[in-house]
């Protein structure tokens, strides 16, 4: 993993811990402002999460695709003041609740960036312009290294208290997370949700 603090604020205790989905970038959350400090964990060619969270008084779970499996797994036994998740369920790879391994593991064999941003971003791809992506090769092993962690076992106990649900994802299954939660927020956006807003607050 890879953590990147997106904003750095010294007169703040407050935290919005942020874990990306496959193929996040710290260029793809540049747009999105706050008055606390924002850290991004992303790129899951490994996966073990160091990163100290004790000067926080305050902290915020913001979880996305991939990265709601990754988080209810690493950060199980921590506690947070709200944890919010988009396009993603604990379980990540799963016939009912999550992408069905049968398709992960294709898209693992066939991978095309080029295909992916355009089912990522659909009719929003001119604002990611500018983002910046890992060769294909490495996105392979990200994904490789994905689909083993997910399909072990499920954390079913992490609670999280506010989902999104984009109505013309892609990539995440819609009725994945209508299969593993009972209420959702739905927003009319892609796979990638968060030029649906400005503001990490307004998450």
């Amino acid at each position: 993993m890879k953590i990147t603090h997106l904003i750095k604020n010294k007169n703040s205790k407050e935290l919005i811990l942020v874990f990306g989905g496959f193929a996040s970038h710290p260029s793809h959350f540049l747009h999105l402002k706050s008055d606390k400090n924002v850290v991004l964990v992303c790129d899951y060619e490994n996966l073990d999460f160091k990163f100290d969270l004790s000067p926080f008084s305050k902290i915020t779970l913001i979880a996305f695709s991939m990265g709601v499996c990754v988080a209810s797994k690493v950060l199980k036994d921590m506690e947070f003041s709200q944890k919010i998740a988009i396009n993603g369920t604990n379980f990540g790879i799963d016939k009912l609740k999550g992408i069905h391994p049968v398709i992960f593991a294709k898209q693992i064999k066939k991978f095309e960036l080029s295909s992916f941003k355009k089912a990522l971003f659909k009719g929003r791809e001119n604002e990611a312009k500018n983002f910046i992506f890992k060769d294909e090769k490495d996105l392979k092993t990200e994904l490789e290294k994905l689909f083993e962690f997910a399909l072990k076992e499920c954390n079913k106990d992490f609670i999280w208290d506010k989902i999104y649900s984009s109505k013309t994802d892609e990539i995440f299954p819609p009725n994945a997370l209508k299969n593993a939660f009972s209420k959702l927020i739905f927003l009319d956006e892609p796979h990638f949700a968060f030029f649906h807003f400005k503001t990490w607050d307004e998450i």
